[in-house]
């Protein structure tokens, strides 16, 4: 009896202090926890008290000048402070934007109604930063109002708005405005609103290249339109006529992407360093019809050439006969290379490549009335060097020989016999000469 008092005394003991541990950790962890915590967030404290006096220091800075001089470099209201820079504080790195702008104060009138629209100036100064939660921000905003009696500083009011093709609104669009004659020098971004539009009072009269960009949705610009050329843009570079309401509409609609992948029908892998030339996308212009897209690009070592975020609409792939790269050379998907894309798709199109130089057969099995392919179909195939290989075609009606095998079963030049059932059709048997890559096409015949 006193043994087994004396183990139960030692399982007890054991147990508790387990459990000792097992508290002792939760306790060390959760204070790792506590600290962890805190000291992250010191970091963050101090990271955004550096934002806010940094955006005060840049408020106090444009305060301190004249109201004439109140701008930005290459903005359109022309000035002395950056619109964009990056400043490291304390060891932190902080992007700073600045936007400056004419307001025009609804209290005298607007639009018609206000012959001087340029009441005061709006400032919005933006610091950005990375934090581990991701990017954070403060913004200051401050109205600039000139003394004594307003002025029309001259220019011209451009109001843009941003929709899809179909007509529905496309808010928050950056807009970016780039001067021709730089008179002066302007090179300003900005972004419409919810309502997918922007009012800029005060634009200097001259003809601005205007580019809009938004996530998930293609790019957007103006085109010159040289006097010398016929070419006639379908958004010219826009000139903006002092003291008049210029505005203009564009079109932006959802973007798409584009794969292509080009296949070694022998064993379906890919084949890199193809050519391809592709034209389409949005069009841009006409005499000649011209398209945003037009692009000659090569397939990576995975045989892939991907397009993002291009524009939907018509393409087609230039002289696709020739496509191929060393012994290989374009055998099918010709059909897909004049393709629509539509508006927020992503396309794969596969092209299939053969070694012209290598004996093997491509052959499409065919109704004979309907020239539909046949799916399903057995082929099979025999010559006199012992090569004998059956298979089903595919959906389109498709099968490659030498089917792969292991070990390799190589086809010689020379005839083979081929034979060709399936049930609603007549036996289809005949020789067929290979030489090097054959391609051929069989109709079958109903019963």
């Amino acid at each position: 009896m006193k043994l087994f008092k004396n183990q139960n005394q030692r399982g007890t003991t054991l147990i508790e202090v387990l459990l000792s541990i097992t508290i002792i950790s939760f306790l060390v962890l959760t204070i790792y926890l506590t600290l962890t915590s805190a000291v992250s967030n010191m970091g963050e404290s101090k990271q955004r008290i550096g934002a806010v006096a940094l955006a005060n220091e840049k408020v106090e800075i444009i305060r301190n000048l004249d109201y004439e001089e109140i701008g930005t470099v290459g903005g359109i209201i022309n000035g002395p402070m950056l619109a964009s820079e990056l400043i490291t504080r304390n060891n932190f790195d902080y992007n700073v934007y600045i936007d400056i702008r004419y307001v025009d104060d609804p209290f005298d009138g607007t639009g018609v109604d206000d012959l001087i629209n340029t009441d005061y100036k709006l400032v919005q100064v933006n610091v950005e930063w990375l934090h581990s939660g991701g990017i954070e921000s403060v913004e200051f905003v401050s109205s600039f109002v000139p003394n004594g009696i307003e002025t029309n500083l001259g220019g011209g009011t451009l109001v843009l708005n941003t929709m899809t093709s179909g007509g529905d609104i496309v808010p928050n669009v950056n807009v970016h405005l780039e001067s021709i004659e730089d008179n002066p020098v302007v090179n300003y971004s900005t972004s419409t609103d919810n309502q997918g539009s922007i009012v800029l009072p005060g634009v200097p009269s001259q003809t601005y290249r205007i580019s809009l960009s938004k996530t998930d949705y293609e790019n957007v610009r103006t085109y010159p339109n040289p006097p010398d050329s016929s070419f006639i843009p379908v958004n010219a570079d826009f000139y903006v006529d002092e003291g008049d309401l210029n505005s203009k509409n564009f079109f932006i609609d959802l973007a798409s992407d584009l794969t292509f992948k080009t296949i070694d029908i022998a064993d379906d892998s890919g084949i890199d360093e193809v050519n391809i030339e592709l034209i389409g996308g949005k069009e841009i212009g006409s005499d000649p019809t011209t398209y945003n897209l037009n692009d000659v690009s090569s397939t990576d070592s995975s045989g892939e050439l991907k397009y993002e975020n291009i524009s939907a609409g018509s393409y087609h792939v230039v002289d696709p006969e020739n496509l191929g790269t060393g012994d290989y050379i374009l055998v099918d998907s010709a059909e897909e290379t004049v393709f629509d894309l539509s508006e927020g798709s992503d396309l794969e199109i596969e092209l299939l490549f053969g070694d012209k130089d290598t004996p093997s057969l491509y052959v499409t099995i065919l109704d004979i009335g309907t020239e539909e392919p046949i799916s399903g179909a057995g082929v099979g195939m025999i010559n006199l060097s012992g090569f004998d290989q059956g298979g089903e075609t595919d959906e389109d009606g498709k099968l490659f020989f030498p089917i792969v095998a292991d070990p390799p079963i190589l086809l010689e030049n020379g005839e083979c016999s081929i034979e060709v059932k399936i049930d609603g059709y007549i036996d289809y048997i005949d020789t067929i000469t290979i030489n090097d890559l054959t391609i051929e096409e069989i109709k079958l015949t109903p019963q």
